[in-house]
């Protein structure tokens, strides 16, 4: 098993109620400041910022980032990207397809795919050799790509 997969698997299992409530106010409102959460969960800020830094450490938290409510034009081509994986179990592969940095979403899905990604990149020709780079890594049987024409409310 690979470092990186069981380290993250690791991490998600040790996660204690302030861990995993820590999560959860952050998934509501990404931007609180810390001490705001170290409020919240009855801890001194400086725990705060180490807990944080190990979720972060850990890939318990990946990113922090927003949602709009209405679409917003960012620049650049988005696409759905249907990956098929060679052999099992999926999961050693997808923290390397999650770990992409044009890769938003993730998603492990049951069908003819193992994986369904949401990408952005910063036109058609970098959609390609996203995907060329995709299909490169072992393990990977195949990618399809469906790029978005349009978005609709």
């Amino acid at each position: 098993m690979p470092a990186k997969e069981s380290r993250v698997d690791m991490a998600t299992a040790e996660l204690d109620q302030v861990d995993r409530q820590l999560v959860e106010l952050l998934r509501r409102d990404s931007r609180q400041p810390v001490l705001a959460l170290a409020r919240a969960v009855g801890l001194s800020r400086s725990a705060v910022q180490d807990r944080l830094a190990r979720l972060k450490r850990n890939r318990v938290i990946k990113r922090f980032t927003i949602d709009t409510t209405d679409p917003v034009d960012l620049p650049g081509a988005r696409a759905y990207f249907f990956v098929r994986i060679e052999g099992r179990p999926c999961n050693r592969l997808l923290p390397s397809l999650t770990g992409l940095p044009e890769v938003e979403a993730c998603d492990h899905v049951s069908g003819p795919m193992d994986a369904v990604l949401t990408v952005r990149a910063a036109d058609l020709a970098a959609l390609s050799a996203l995907r060329e780079r995709i299909v490169a890594m072992p393990g990977i049987a195949s990618v399809t790509v469906a790029p978005v024409l349009k978005q609709h409310s």
